[in-house]
């Protein structure tokens, strides 16, 4: 009897270890959702600055209002409404295909499955989260380095 138990138990130990190895998220999994991620922050980046260069662009009367106008803050005129028509529009332009972009890239960089497992696993495993941001850490660094030795 006391065999029986032990063979089971080593059975079942044989084959629960792989299915939690398949969860565990590999490095390389966290640099391609990094990867994706740094992607996502420049486009936002990106859409900032051409807001802003759109808003600079403007009459100074229009330029000064534009936070309050964005923010319905303070009553708006016609030339004024157009204004902050003209930015949503872009925004909603430029998110949109941005959207479409993102959503390919991550389908062909990591696969949905995978992106999903390696996002809850950011979220929610202190050791993912560390080496993630280990990651984001490098890259940020090859990228200051890059820079540097370009001379910008």
């Amino acid at each position: 009897m006391k065999k029986l138990v032990l063979a089971s138990f080593f059975l079942c130990a044989m084959f629960v270890k792989p299915v939690f190895a398949q969860d565990e998220v590999t490095n390389e999994e966290l640099y391609k959702y990094a990867v994706v991620q740094e992607t996502l922050d420049l486009f936002q980046s990106e859409l900032s600055a051409q807001v802003t260069e759109y808003v600079e662009a403007q009459a100074p009367e229009i330029k000064n209002r534009y936070n309050a106008l964005a923010g319905g803050e303070a009553p708006a005129n016609d030339s004024e409404k157009s204004f902050i028509d003209g930015v949503n529009s872009m925004k909603s332009e430029r998110t949109s295909e941005f959207t479409d972009a993102y959503k390919t890239m991550i389908k062909r960089v990591l696969g949905a499955k995978t992106y999903s497992k390696v996002k809850k696993a950011v979220a929610n495993d202190s050791d993912a989260k560390q080496r993630y941001n280990n990651i984001i850490q490098a890259m940020h660094a090859a990228k200051e380095d890059a820079s540097a030795s370009a001379g910008q």
